[in-house]
Protein backbone atom coordinates (compact mmCIF):
# COMPACT_ATOMS: atom_id res chain seq x y z
CA UNK A 1 0.00 0.00 0.00
CA UNK A 2 1.15 3.47 -1.11
CA UNK A 3 1.76 5.45 2.29
CA UNK A 4 0.34 8.94 -0.04
CA UNK A 5 -2.69 7.95 -0.57
CA UNK A 6 -3.43 7.54 3.00
CA UNK A 7 -2.28 11.63 3.75
CA UNK A 8 -4.33 14.47 2.81
CA UNK A 9 -3.23 15.89 -0.64
CA UNK A 10 -0.91 12.90 -0.96
CA UNK A 11 1.58 14.64 1.04
CA UNK A 12 3.11 14.04 4.54
CA UNK A 13 1.76 17.06 6.15
CA UNK A 14 4.11 18.45 9.19
CA UNK A 15 3.00 21.09 11.52
CA UNK A 16 5.62 22.88 13.32
CA UNK A 17 4.73 24.93 16.27
CA UNK A 18 6.86 28.21 16.71
CA UNK A 19 5.98 30.97 18.69
CA UNK A 20 6.69 33.72 15.81
CA UNK A 21 7.71 33.90 11.59
CA UNK A 22 10.46 36.42 12.45
CA UNK A 23 13.53 36.34 14.51
CA UNK A 24 12.89 38.98 17.13
CA UNK A 25 12.77 36.54 20.16
CA UNK A 26 16.21 34.97 18.99
CA UNK A 27 18.14 31.47 18.45
CA UNK A 28 14.93 29.08 18.78
CA UNK A 29 12.95 31.27 16.03
CA UNK A 30 15.51 31.65 13.69
CA UNK A 31 16.06 27.89 13.80
CA UNK A 32 12.47 27.24 13.17
CA UNK A 33 11.88 29.19 10.30
CA UNK A 34 15.30 27.62 8.51
CA UNK A 35 13.75 24.46 9.36
CA UNK A 36 10.41 25.25 7.74
CA UNK A 37 11.71 26.46 4.61
CA UNK A 38 14.19 23.15 4.14
CA UNK A 39 11.52 21.09 5.04
CA UNK A 40 8.91 22.96 2.57
CA UNK A 41 11.22 22.52 -0.55
CA UNK A 42 11.00 18.78 -0.38
CA UNK A 43 8.37 17.88 -2.68
CA UNK A 44 5.81 15.43 -0.59
CA UNK A 45 5.85 17.58 2.30
CA UNK A 46 3.41 20.28 2.96
CA UNK A 47 4.35 22.34 6.35
CA UNK A 48 2.33 24.41 8.65
CA UNK A 49 3.91 26.94 11.08
CA UNK A 50 1.41 26.69 14.09
CA UNK A 51 2.02 30.44 15.69
CA UNK A 52 -0.10 32.57 18.63
CA UNK A 53 0.77 35.62 16.86
CA UNK A 54 1.06 37.10 13.41
CA UNK A 55 0.60 39.47 10.58
CA UNK A 56 -0.66 39.28 7.21
CA UNK A 57 2.59 40.52 6.11
CA UNK A 58 4.24 36.62 8.16
CA UNK A 59 1.57 34.92 6.02
CA UNK A 60 2.62 36.49 2.70
CA UNK A 61 6.20 36.15 3.77
CA UNK A 62 6.18 32.29 4.79
CA UNK A 63 3.95 31.93 1.43
CA UNK A 64 6.91 32.85 -0.95
CA UNK A 65 7.96 29.47 0.44
CA UNK A 66 4.81 27.20 -0.10
CA UNK A 67 4.87 27.79 4.03
CA UNK A 68 1.36 27.88 5.55
CA UNK A 69 0.82 30.04 8.94
CA UNK A 70 -2.09 29.32 11.33
CA UNK A 71 -2.81 31.32 14.13
CA UNK A 72 -3.90 30.06 17.22
CA UNK A 73 -7.08 31.07 19.34
CA UNK A 74 -6.55 33.64 22.14
CA UNK A 75 -8.19 31.86 25.02
CA UNK A 76 -9.51 33.48 28.11
CA UNK A 77 -7.28 32.80 31.21
CA UNK A 78 -4.33 31.74 29.43
CA UNK A 79 -2.10 35.02 29.81
CA UNK A 80 0.78 33.53 28.34
CA UNK A 81 0.16 33.13 24.19
CA UNK A 82 2.39 30.04 23.97
CA UNK A 83 0.09 28.52 25.68
CA UNK A 84 -2.35 29.11 23.10
CA UNK A 85 -1.10 26.32 20.91
CA UNK A 86 -2.43 23.15 23.48
CA UNK A 87 -6.04 24.65 21.78
CA UNK A 88 -5.25 23.79 17.55
CA UNK A 89 -8.43 24.17 15.32
CA UNK A 90 -10.16 21.13 14.55
CA UNK A 91 -9.52 21.71 10.77
CA UNK A 92 -5.67 21.24 11.59
CA UNK A 93 -4.27 18.75 9.60
CA UNK A 94 -0.74 17.21 10.69
CA UNK A 95 0.57 13.62 9.81
CA UNK A 96 3.42 15.37 12.17
CA UNK A 97 3.95 17.66 14.83
CA UNK A 98 6.97 19.10 15.55
CA UNK A 99 7.72 20.91 19.15
CA UNK A 100 10.75 22.29 20.74
CA UNK A 101 12.18 21.89 24.02
CA UNK A 102 10.37 22.73 27.06
CA UNK A 103 8.85 26.03 25.76
CA UNK A 104 6.97 24.54 22.47
CA UNK A 105 7.31 20.64 23.10
CA UNK A 106 4.67 20.31 26.02
CA UNK A 107 1.79 21.62 23.53
CA UNK A 108 2.85 18.73 21.04
CA UNK A 109 2.22 16.09 23.72
CA UNK A 110 -1.53 17.53 24.21
CA UNK A 111 -2.17 17.96 20.19
CA UNK A 112 -0.90 14.63 19.15
CA UNK A 113 -3.56 13.23 21.08
CA UNK A 114 -6.01 16.01 20.17
CA UNK A 115 -5.67 15.34 16.33
CA UNK A 116 -6.80 12.01 15.22
CA UNK A 117 -4.79 11.77 12.38
CA UNK A 118 -1.50 13.38 14.34
CA UNK A 119 0.46 9.97 13.98
CA UNK A 120 4.15 11.09 14.98
CA UNK A 121 5.41 13.90 17.58
CA UNK A 122 9.20 14.65 16.68
CA UNK A 123 11.03 16.98 19.63
CA UNK A 124 13.74 19.36 18.51
CA UNK A 125 16.25 19.75 21.84
CA UNK A 126 18.51 23.00 21.80
CA UNK A 127 19.46 23.49 25.30
CA UNK A 128 21.15 21.48 28.15
CA UNK A 129 18.99 23.42 30.95
CA UNK A 130 21.38 21.88 33.81
CA UNK A 131 24.39 22.59 32.36
CA UNK A 132 23.55 26.54 31.40
CA UNK A 133 22.33 27.15 35.06
CA UNK A 134 25.98 26.85 36.75
CA UNK A 135 26.90 29.46 34.61
CA UNK A 136 23.33 31.67 35.86
CA UNK A 137 23.65 33.79 38.37
CA UNK A 138 19.57 34.34 39.63
CA UNK A 139 18.63 32.53 43.28
CA UNK A 140 17.75 29.04 42.56
CA UNK A 141 19.31 28.85 39.39
CA UNK A 142 20.66 25.37 39.51
CA UNK A 143 17.92 23.70 41.44
CA UNK A 144 15.55 25.47 38.44
CA UNK A 145 17.75 23.93 35.47
CA UNK A 146 17.83 20.53 37.30
CA UNK A 147 13.73 20.44 36.85
CA UNK A 148 13.72 21.72 33.49
CA UNK A 149 16.20 19.26 32.91
CA UNK A 150 14.08 16.32 33.78
CA UNK A 151 11.21 17.93 31.78
CA UNK A 152 13.00 18.00 28.79
CA UNK A 153 13.94 14.83 29.25
CA UNK A 154 10.46 13.27 29.81
CA UNK A 155 9.35 14.93 26.82
CA UNK A 156 12.13 13.03 25.22
CA UNK A 157 10.55 10.19 26.32
CA UNK A 158 7.40 9.95 25.15
CA UNK A 159 8.33 11.65 21.93
CA UNK A 160 8.13 9.74 18.75
CA UNK A 161 11.44 11.33 17.32
CA UNK A 162 13.94 13.19 19.34
CA UNK A 163 16.05 15.51 16.87
CA UNK A 164 19.24 17.49 18.98
CA UNK A 165 20.58 20.73 17.22
CA UNK A 166 24.03 19.59 17.09
CA UNK A 167 26.95 16.96 18.26
CA UNK A 168 27.19 18.08 21.71
CA UNK A 169 23.38 17.85 22.26
CA UNK A 170 22.82 15.13 20.91
CA UNK A 171 25.77 13.21 22.91
CA UNK A 172 24.40 14.64 25.99
CA UNK A 173 20.35 13.27 25.31
CA UNK A 174 21.93 9.93 24.34
CA UNK A 175 23.09 9.51 27.48
CA UNK A 176 20.31 10.76 29.67
CA UNK A 177 18.25 8.66 27.17
CA UNK A 178 19.86 5.98 27.51
CA UNK A 179 17.64 4.07 30.13
CA UNK A 180 14.87 3.78 27.53
CA UNK A 181 16.88 3.24 25.09
CA UNK A 182 15.52 5.98 22.77
CA UNK A 183 17.48 7.20 19.48
CA UNK A 184 18.57 10.67 19.23
CA UNK A 185 19.21 12.80 15.55
CA UNK A 186 21.99 15.04 14.96
CA UNK A 187 20.66 18.03 13.12
CA UNK A 188 23.62 20.68 12.78
CA UNK A 189 21.93 23.78 11.37
CA UNK A 190 23.66 24.44 8.37
CA UNK A 191 24.80 28.14 6.36
CA UNK A 192 22.03 30.57 6.54
CA UNK A 193 21.55 31.18 3.19
CA UNK A 194 20.21 35.20 3.28
CA UNK A 195 23.56 36.48 4.92
CA UNK A 196 25.66 34.61 2.20
CA UNK A 197 25.18 37.06 -0.12
CA UNK A 198 26.41 40.00 2.05
CA UNK A 199 29.03 42.22 0.51
CA UNK A 200 31.69 42.40 2.89
CA UNK A 201 34.52 45.88 2.31
CA UNK A 202 38.20 44.40 2.16
CA UNK A 203 39.52 47.63 2.85
CA UNK A 204 41.33 48.14 6.07
CA UNK A 205 40.38 50.81 9.00
CA UNK A 206 42.06 52.51 11.71
CA UNK A 207 38.97 51.04 13.77
CA UNK A 208 39.00 47.06 14.49
CA UNK A 209 35.37 46.66 15.40
CA UNK A 210 34.72 43.38 17.81
CA UNK A 211 31.00 42.56 17.52
CA UNK A 212 29.40 40.89 20.33
CA UNK A 213 25.78 39.91 20.36
CA UNK A 214 22.72 37.73 21.66
CA UNK A 215 20.43 38.46 24.31
CA UNK A 216 22.17 40.62 27.33
CA UNK A 217 20.07 39.95 30.47
CA UNK A 218 21.74 39.78 33.37
CA UNK A 219 21.28 36.22 33.94
CA UNK A 220 23.02 35.20 31.12
CA UNK A 221 25.83 37.57 31.33
CA UNK A 222 28.15 35.48 32.55
CA UNK A 223 26.90 32.36 30.86
CA UNK A 224 27.56 34.07 27.12
CA UNK A 225 30.78 35.44 28.11
CA UNK A 226 30.08 38.88 27.62
CA UNK A 227 32.72 39.67 30.75
CA UNK A 228 35.45 37.93 28.97
CA UNK A 229 34.96 39.51 25.54
CA UNK A 230 35.27 43.14 27.58
CA UNK A 231 38.43 41.87 29.18
CA UNK A 232 39.38 40.49 25.98
CA UNK A 233 39.35 43.97 24.57
CA UNK A 234 40.72 45.68 27.61
CA UNK A 235 43.66 43.57 27.81
CA UNK A 236 44.77 44.52 24.15
CA UNK A 237 45.30 48.32 25.87
CA UNK A 238 44.82 49.92 22.41
CA UNK A 239 41.90 52.13 21.89
CA UNK A 240 41.88 51.18 18.11
CA UNK A 241 40.10 48.03 19.14
CA UNK A 242 36.56 48.74 19.54
CA UNK A 243 33.84 46.48 21.42
CA UNK A 244 30.28 46.51 19.64
CA UNK A 245 27.77 45.65 21.94
CA UNK A 246 24.40 44.30 20.64
CA UNK A 247 21.64 42.88 22.88
CA UNK A 248 20.98 45.18 25.76
CA UNK A 249 17.48 44.88 27.01
CA UNK A 250 15.14 47.50 26.64
CA UNK A 251 15.64 50.45 29.16
CA UNK A 252 18.21 48.69 30.58
CA UNK A 253 21.30 49.99 28.33
CA UNK A 254 22.85 52.16 30.96
CA UNK A 255 23.17 48.78 33.19
CA UNK A 256 24.89 46.95 30.76
CA UNK A 257 27.44 49.82 29.82
CA UNK A 258 28.41 50.03 33.35
CA UNK A 259 28.46 46.34 33.62
CA UNK A 260 30.65 46.08 30.57
CA UNK A 261 32.94 49.27 31.36
CA UNK A 262 33.84 47.91 34.80
CA UNK A 263 35.94 44.70 33.26
CA UNK A 264 38.35 47.42 32.10
CA UNK A 265 37.07 49.09 28.99
CA UNK A 266 37.56 52.80 27.95
CA UNK A 267 34.13 54.52 27.35
CA UNK A 268 35.61 55.37 24.03
CA UNK A 269 35.91 51.63 23.32
CA UNK A 270 32.35 50.86 23.74
CA UNK A 271 29.12 50.78 21.57
CA UNK A 272 26.05 49.32 23.35
CA UNK A 273 22.83 49.04 21.18
CA UNK A 274 19.82 47.41 21.93
CA UNK A 275 18.38 43.89 21.05
CA UNK A 276 18.27 43.30 16.74
CA UNK A 277 14.93 42.09 16.26
CA UNK A 278 15.13 41.97 12.73
CA UNK A 279 17.03 40.10 9.92
CA UNK A 280 18.15 43.05 7.85
CA UNK A 281 19.32 45.20 10.91
CA UNK A 282 21.59 42.42 11.65
CA UNK A 283 22.68 42.08 8.21
CA UNK A 284 23.85 45.62 8.62
CA UNK A 285 25.62 44.89 12.08
CA UNK A 286 27.35 42.28 10.33
CA UNK A 287 28.77 44.06 7.25
CA UNK A 288 30.06 46.99 9.39
CA UNK A 289 31.97 44.66 11.66
CA UNK A 290 35.56 43.43 11.43
CA UNK A 291 35.63 40.06 14.17
CA UNK A 292 32.44 38.94 15.80
CA UNK A 293 33.46 36.86 19.13
CA UNK A 294 31.13 34.21 20.87
CA UNK A 295 33.12 33.57 24.32
CA UNK A 296 30.19 31.61 26.09
CA UNK A 297 31.09 29.63 28.98
CA UNK A 298 28.76 26.77 27.74
CA UNK A 299 26.54 26.61 24.80
CA UNK A 300 24.08 24.04 23.45
CA UNK A 301 24.62 25.11 19.47
CA UNK A 302 26.06 28.84 18.78
CA UNK A 303 23.94 30.14 16.27
CA UNK A 304 25.42 33.55 16.49
CA UNK A 305 28.64 32.39 15.65
CA UNK A 306 27.18 30.52 12.75
CA UNK A 307 25.15 33.41 11.52
CA UNK A 308 28.64 35.23 11.35
CA UNK A 309 30.09 32.48 9.42
CA UNK A 310 27.18 32.56 7.10
CA UNK A 311 27.98 36.25 6.34
CA UNK A 312 31.60 35.34 5.68
CA UNK A 313 32.47 37.51 8.87
CA UNK A 314 35.89 36.27 10.42
CA UNK A 315 34.46 35.00 13.80
CA UNK A 316 36.40 33.02 17.24
CA UNK A 317 33.81 31.01 19.37
CA UNK A 318 34.45 29.14 22.60
CA UNK A 319 35.22 25.33 21.87
CA UNK A 320 32.25 24.17 25.01
CA UNK A 321 29.91 24.72 22.32
CA UNK A 322 27.95 23.06 19.80
CA UNK A 323 28.86 24.38 16.63
CA UNK A 324 32.68 24.28 17.96
CA UNK A 325 32.35 20.50 18.24
CA UNK A 326 30.66 20.71 15.08
CA UNK A 327 33.81 22.90 13.32
CA UNK A 328 36.35 20.04 14.24
CA UNK A 329 34.92 18.24 11.92
CA UNK A 330 35.66 21.03 9.17
CA UNK A 331 39.05 21.32 7.39
CA UNK A 332 40.71 24.32 9.25
CA UNK A 333 38.12 24.66 11.83
CA UNK A 334 39.80 24.21 14.66
CA UNK A 335 41.86 27.67 13.91
CA UNK A 336 38.64 29.95 14.79
CA UNK A 337 38.01 28.11 18.18
CA UNK A 338 38.95 29.62 21.45
CA UNK A 339 39.68 26.74 24.20
CA UNK A 340 39.85 28.86 27.38
CA UNK A 341 37.65 31.47 29.22
CA UNK A 342 41.27 33.34 29.88
CA UNK A 343 40.48 36.72 28.61
CA UNK A 344 43.87 36.67 27.68
CA UNK A 345 44.00 33.89 25.52
CA UNK A 346 40.71 35.65 23.77
CA UNK A 347 42.83 39.04 23.18
CA UNK A 348 45.28 36.64 21.48
CA UNK A 349 43.26 35.55 19.21
CA UNK A 350 41.56 38.64 18.15
CA UNK A 351 45.06 40.36 18.29
CA UNK A 352 45.62 37.58 15.46
CA UNK A 353 42.88 38.09 13.10
CA UNK A 354 43.97 41.45 12.56
CA UNK A 355 47.11 40.77 11.95
CA UNK A 356 46.00 38.41 9.01
CA UNK A 357 44.43 41.81 7.71
CA UNK A 358 41.29 42.35 6.39
CA UNK A 359 41.58 40.72 3.66
CA UNK A 360 43.33 37.57 4.31
CA UNK A 361 41.13 36.77 7.04
CA UNK A 362 37.85 37.49 5.01
CA UNK A 363 39.21 34.91 2.36
CA UNK A 364 39.89 32.46 4.90
CA UNK A 365 36.50 32.73 6.22
CA UNK A 366 34.97 32.55 2.84
CA UNK A 367 36.88 29.13 2.52
CA UNK A 368 35.35 27.80 5.54
CA UNK A 369 32.16 28.86 4.83
CA UNK A 370 32.35 26.83 1.82
CA UNK A 371 33.66 23.64 3.13
CA UNK A 372 31.19 24.33 6.01
CA UNK A 373 28.21 24.27 3.49
CA UNK A 374 29.43 21.06 2.28
CA UNK A 375 29.63 18.83 5.38
CA UNK A 376 26.46 20.57 6.95
CA UNK A 377 23.65 20.41 4.25
CA UNK A 378 20.89 21.93 5.30
CA UNK A 379 19.01 20.03 1.96
CA UNK A 380 20.08 16.73 2.83
CA UNK A 381 19.81 16.76 6.68
CA UNK A 382 16.54 17.63 6.08
CA UNK A 383 15.93 15.15 3.57
CA UNK A 384 16.81 12.54 5.56
CA UNK A 385 14.61 13.61 8.36
CA UNK A 386 11.51 13.52 5.88
CA UNK A 387 12.24 10.08 5.51
CA UNK A 388 12.50 9.29 9.14
CA UNK A 389 8.91 11.00 9.62
CA UNK A 390 7.79 8.59 6.79
CA UNK A 391 9.23 5.55 7.65
CA UNK A 392 7.60 5.99 11.08
CA UNK A 393 4.46 7.28 9.44
CA UNK A 394 4.27 4.37 6.85
CA UNK A 395 4.79 1.73 10.14
CA UNK A 396 1.79 3.42 12.33
CA UNK A 397 -0.58 3.08 9.24
CA UNK A 398 0.48 -0.59 8.79
CA UNK A 399 0.11 -1.05 12.03
CA UNK A 400 -3.51 0.18 12.37
CA UNK A 401 -4.81 -1.23 9.34
CA UNK A 402 -3.78 -4.47 10.84
CA UNK A 403 -5.30 -4.40 13.86
CA UNK A 404 -8.52 -2.49 12.18
CA UNK A 405 -8.93 -6.05 9.25
CA UNK A 406 -8.54 -7.54 13.15
CA UNK A 407 -11.43 -6.16 14.11
CA UNK A 408 -9.36 -5.10 17.28
CA UNK A 409 -9.93 -1.45 16.93
CA UNK A 410 -12.36 0.93 14.76
CA UNK A 411 -11.49 2.92 11.62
Amino acid sequence: MNIYSLMSNGKLEITILADEWKSSKGGLSTMNRELAIELAKHPDVAVTLFVPKCTEEDKKAAGKHNIRIVEAEKRVGFDEPLDWLSFPPKDLVADVIIGHGVKLGKQAQVIKDYLEDCSCWLQFVHTAPEELAMFKNYPGAISKGDEKQWTEVKLCTIADIVVAVGPKLQEFYLANLSSCGKNVINLTPGIFNEFSDLELSTQGAKKFRVLVFGRGDSEDFELKGFDIAAKAVAELNDKSYQLIFVGAPSGNEEQVTEKLLKQGLHRSQLTVKGFVENREDLARLLSTSNLAVIPSRTEGFGLTALEALSAGLPFLVCQNSGFGEALQEVSHGSSWIVDSEDPKKWAEAIKGVRKKGRKSALKECQELRTLYAAKYSWEKQCKDLVKTMLTFVSKYFQFVIVHVLKGCCQW
